[in-house]
């Protein structure tokens, strides 16, 4: 089991309303999808973000180009994929 692996279980075993407060922090300390130049006002609006961990977007996006392995968590994570807001979680995309 990997980094991620490990960090997605521990999230799955957290009470939703912890898991949604560590979600938002990490968006705020670590995250950088909003900074993309793919980010649109719609996922602002619904405040998406840490594609990579949580899925894509539900907003229509017009893809410009991706920030992804820039990001700090790509790093952290030895993440493999970008596009992440379009494409889906790295644990989904690896099947």
């Amino acid at each position: 089991m990997d980094k991620l692996e490990k960090a997605v279980d521990q999230m799955s075993k957290m009470p939703e309303k912890q898991r949604n407060s560590l979600i938002e922090m990490e968006k705020k300390k670590v995250c950088i999808c909003r900074r993309c130049p793919s980010y649109s006002e719609c996922m602002k609006d619904s405040n998406e973000g840490f594609f990579c961990i949580l899925g894509k977007s539900d907003c229509k996006i017009n893809v410009d180009t991706c920030m992804c392995t820039g990001c700090p968590a790509y790093q952290s994570f030895k993440l493999k994929n970008d596009f992440y807001c379009v494409a889906g979680s790295e644990m989904n995309l690896r099947g």
